[in-house]
C-alpha cells in the first residue's frame, strides 16, 4: 500500500510558525514530526551575565502573549535565589496580574482560534455574518481582560510594573471598583460562550497518559507550588523538576526540545490537566460549567481543553472578582521590601496559559545571574502531539484527505501551542577545517 504525506506548513491560528509531518501507512502513522521552525531563541543564554533585576524583563521578552506568566515566573524565581520574601499583598495582586493574561490568553484562543472549528468556518472573520453579537462580545471580553493587564501591570504586553519584592504602584480604590464592575461583565460573557461550546459537536478521542500541574493543596494555583503527577499522584519538589524527573532532548527538526519524565515517558500540561488535578478548588461557577458540559474527570480528550479554557475563564473572573473586593475594603499600601543580595538558586514551577512553565536561575553574591534555564508548555508538550497524532490518526483513514489535514490542525490547535516560547534548541557545528 502506498504511503501517503501530509506536509501541513505553517499550521493556522496558532502563534508562531510550527509545520506538521504526518506519513500514513494504511491505517496507522509510520512517521509524525512536530517541526518548530520557528529561529533560536537565545533568551537563557541573555540572561547570564546580567543583573537579576534586569533579567526580569528580558525574560518578558520570550513572548508577548503569555510575558506576563515568564515576568511573574522570573521575579519569583529570582526572589527566591536572592532570598527577597514578598508580603501576600504583593502575591494577591500578582494573581490578579496573572488572572488578567489567563483570561486574555483564553478568550482569544477558544473564541477566536478554535471557535471557528467548531463551527464551521475557516476563521473568525468568516464567523461575523452568522454570529456577529458573539464576535463582538469575544472582541469586548478580550479588551476587558487587557483592561486588568494594563491596571495592574501597567500595559498589555511586556508589565513595566513588577518590582521585586513588589509592584512600582497600586491601583486607586475608584479604579479597582470599574474593574470589578468590568469582571462582573466577563463573567456574564463566558456564561454566553459556554452556552455556545455546550452546542457544538467535538471530536471523541481520548489518549491516557500522564498530566502535570501546579499543586499545592489549597488553591487552584497559578504562580506557586509543587509539581504533581496525575496519574501517579507523585509531588515534585520545583528545584527537583529536571536533575531527576523532567529530561530534555533535542532533534534535528524542531528547534524546540522534547520533554519527556521518568526515563522516556510522554506527559502533557494544559488547562485540561489543571481542571483534572485541581478541579476541587475551582469556584462554584466554573465547576458548574463543568456539569454543564458534561465533562468526566479526570479527562484525557486534548480537544476538552478548549472546554477547560472556558472552566478557567470562569474561574479566574471569579477569584479576581474576590481579590477586588478584599483590597476595594482594604486598600492596598505600599509594601515594597528593602533586602540584601545573597548568593543563590532559584526554581518555581508556574503556570501559564498553556500549561506548566519553569524558570531556574543560580545568582552569585553580587546579584549577577550565572545560569537560566526555562521549559515553556509547548516544548512541555511536543512529544505528546505527536503521539495524539499516531493515536488519532486511525479515526481518520476512512475521510477526504482535506478533512484529515483539517482534524490534524485542529488537534494541535488543541494545546494553543506558543511556538515561539518552545523554540530554545540550537546545533552548532563544531568541526574545525584545516
Amino acid at each position: 500500500m502506498t504511503v501517503k504525506k501530509f506536509q501541513i506548513e505553517h499550521i493556522c491560528r496558532v502563534e508562531g510558525h510550527g509545520n506538521l509531518l504526518v506519513e500514513i501507512d494504511g491505517n496507522e502513522s509510520k512517521n509524525v514530526e512536530m517541526q518548530i521552525v520557528e529561529g533560536t531563541r537565545f533568551f537563557e543564554g541573555i540572561a547570564v551575565g546580567r543583573k537579576y533585576d534586569e533579567a526580569i524583563n528580558i525574560m518578558s521578552r520570550i513572548c508577548a502573549i503569555c510575558s506576563t506568566s515568564h515576568q511573574l515566573s522570573a521575579v519569583e524565581a529570582l526572589e527566591r535565589s536572592v532570598s527577597i520574601v514578598p508580603s501576600d499583598q504583593v502575591y494577591d495582586f500578582r494573581v490578579l496580574l496573572d488572572h488578567g493574561e489567563n483570561l486574555q490568553s483564553h478568550i482569544l484562543h477558544v473564541g477566536m482560534l478554535a471557535l471557528p472549528d467548531f463551527l464551521g468556518f475557516d476563521g473568525a472573520i468568516q464567523m461575523v455574518p452568522k454570529y456577529p453579537n458573539e464576535v463582538k462580545l469575544i472582541l469586548r471580553m478580550k479588551r476587558i481582560a487587557n483592561d486588568l493587564q494594563t491596571l495592574i501591570g501597567g500595559r498589555e504586553i511586556h508589565p513595566v510594573n513588577i518590582r521585586p519584592g513588589g509592584f512600582g504602584k497600586y491601583p486607586t480604590t475608584r479604579q479597582l471598583k470599574e474593574m470589578k464592575e468590568k469582571l462582573v461583565e466577563f463573567k456574564k460573557g463566558t456564561q454566553t460562550l459556554a452556552d455556545l461550546y455546550a452546542s457544538v459537536d467535538i471530536p471523541q478521542f481520548k489518549n491516557k497518559t500522564e498530566q502535570l500541574a501546579v499543586f499545592d493543596g489549597k488553591t487552584y494555583p497559578f504562580i506557586r507550588g509543587d509539581i504533581k503527577s496525575l496519574l501517579s499522584g507523585k509531588i515534585i519538589p520545583p528545584e527537583d523538576y529536571k536533575t531527576d524527573f523532567i529530561k530534555e532532548e533535542v532533534r534535528p527538526y524542531s528547534t524546540a526540545k522534547f520533554s519527556t519524565i521518568n526515563d522516556g515517558e510522554i506527559y502533557y500540561v494544559s488547562p485540561l490537566a489543571r481542571v483534572n488535578i485541581n478541579n476541587k478548588f475551582l469556584t462554584d461557577d466554573a465547576k458548574a460549567l463543568i456539569k454543564q458540559f458534561g465533562m468526566k474527570l479526570p479527562d484525557y480528550n486534548p480537544f476538552h481543553n478548549n472546554l477547560a479554557r472556558v472552566v478557567e475563564l470562569m474561574h479566574c473572573a471569579d477569584e479576581g472578582i474576590e481579590i477586588l473586593d478584599k483590597y476595594i475594603l482594604n486598600p492596598p499600601k505600599d509594601d515594597n521590601k528593602d533586602f540584601r543580595i545573597k548568593a543563590g538558586t532559584g526554581t518555581i514551577a508556574t503556570e501559564a496559559p498553556r500549561g506548566l512553565l519553569n524558570h531556574s536561575y543560580d545568582v552569585n553574591k553580587e546579584g549577577i545571574i550565572q545560569r537560566a534555564d526555562v521549559i515553556t508548555p509547548t516544548a512541555h508538550n511536543t512529544n505528546k502531539i505527536e503521539d495524539d497524532i499516531v493515536k488519532f490518526t486511525p479515526k481518520l483513514t476512512d475521510m477526504k484527505d482535506d478533512e484529515i489535514e483539517l482534524f490534524f490542525n485542529m488537534l494541535v490547535r488543541s494545546y494553543d501551542p506558543c511556538i515561539s516560547c518552545s523554540a530554545h534548541a540550537i546545533t552548532i557545528d563544531l568541526r574545525r577545517t584545516k
